[in-house]
């Protein structure tokens, strides 16, 4: 798979997983080191999505 169409399908991946369904199991009365589960868990999903993005990009380049 190049990288044009792994970017692709980490994109289409990560748009299924910031679905409302999904994201309402997300939404529980925890925290995570002081901070509701809800944003902590949006924050790691969003940076995880742009890492992943970045490497396919790198890797797309070669």
């Amino acid at each position: 798979m190049g990288g044009d169409a792994a970017a692709k399908a980490w994109l289409l991946l990560f748009l299924a997983i910031f679905s409302w369904p999904l994201l309402g199991l997300l939404d529980l009365p925890a925290t995570f080191l002081g901070i509701p589960s809800f944003p902590a868990a949006i924050f790691l999903l969003w940076a995880i999505l742009v890492y992943v993005l970045f490497a396919a990009s790198r890797r797309g380049g070669e």
